[in-house]
Parts: structure tokens; C-alpha cells; sequence
């Protein structure tokens, strides 16, 4: 039977039922205007180097139902000015055609679970803590994921295409952790 409050094993899709958190940087005018622009979100969907390293390599997010956006920002490193919660759906997110300037392509994009470990005493053990549970992330942003047959230009539109399209579902929900 599904549960919606636990989750699943290390690197198997997130059921559709959930929704993700990824945290953000507030766009410079966010206090003033409390309004987002999707344009202002697209890097927010960039690998760093450290999701590019992962295997597989993904966008980390948080499910909703499992981390609260206060336990997550605790994962981040001290004063990281990712304050902006962006909510998204995970089956919104699935169903994403990314489009190459030539093409469409369906199902490039997918949520997974990603258990958090930590190093204690020199051994790797999964973390615990309050809301680690919820820590998952989205595949297919990442260079190889794009379709082989595709030139380097292709599989960069590709790309950018799907940023765009995640910030343009993100700036539908959003908000602000407060101290």
C-alpha cells in the first residue's frame, strides 16, 4: 500500500502524488516587488558541481510532505541565502516535453529518491536527521541525459528548455523562509 508519508528506496521514482520544495536565491527585487518572473528562476535549476558528481547525477528537492522548507535550508550550508521555497509538482515535472528547436522530447525529465548520508568516524552512514527523509532529486538536466543523437547545440537547448519550463511551473508557488 503507498504511503504518502515515507519514503522510498535510495533511487527509485518519487510517486506523482507528491510535490518537491527546492530552495532558491530571492531575485534582487523580490522584497520590493514580491512577484517572480520565470526568466528569474532559470538558473535556480542549473546543476552545481556537486549535483553534476552525484550519481545520478540531479537537481536536488525536497518532497514536501516529509521535509519542511526550515529542515531543508538546515541542510544548506550557514547564511545560505537560499530563502525562496519553489514548490513543484512532481507530475507537472514528468511530464515536460523539452524542446530542441527541432523536436520535442517527452519523458527527459524524472524525480527520484536521494538518501542523504553523512561521514561519522570515517564511515558513510544514511542521515537521520529530522527531514533528511524527504531529500530526493530530478534527473535529466545533466549533458549526457539529452538524446546521443542530438548535436552539442541541440542537447544545449535542450537544456535550457527545461530550466525554463521548471522555472515557469515554479513561479506559480513560491515563498519566503522567515527567521
Amino acid at each position: 500500500m503507498f504511503k504518502k508519508n515515507s519514503a522510498g528506496a535510495d533511487l527509485t521514482p518519487v510517486a506523482d502524488v507528491y510535490s518537491v520544495l527546492r530552495l532558491a536565491r530571492p531575485p534582487k527585487d523580490f522584497t520590493e516587488k514580491g512577484n517572480i518572473l520565470a526568466i528569474q528562476l532559470e538558473d535556480e535549476f542549473s546543476l552545481s558541481t556537486n549535483d553534476k558528481n552525484s550519481v545520478p547525477p540531479h537537481l536536488s528537492v525536497w518532497v514536501d510532505s516529509l521535509t519542511t522548507p526550515e529542515q531543508a535550508y538546515g541542510f544548506l550550508g550557514s547564511n545560505s541565502p537560499r530563502r525562496l521555497v519553489l514548490r513543484l509538482k512532481v507530475n507537472e515535472i514528468c511530464q515536460i516535453q523539452a524542446n530542441s528547436g527541432e523536436c520535442l522530447y517527452p519523458n527527459l525529465l524524472n524525480v527520484i529518491w536521494v538518501y542523504r548520508f553523512q561521514e561519522i568516524d570515517g564511515k558513510r552512514i544514511r542521515d537521520y536527521s529530522p527531514g533528511a527523509e524527504g531529500h530526493s532529486g530530478i534527473t535529466g538536466l545533466d549533458e549526457e541525459s539529452a538524446p546521443n543523437e542530438l548535436t552539442n547545440r541541440q542537447k544545449k537547448n535542450i537544456r535550457k528548455d527545461l530550466r525554463a519550463q521548471l522555472a515557469e511551473l515554479a513561479s506559480k508557488d513560491f515563498f519566503e523562509i522567515n527567521d
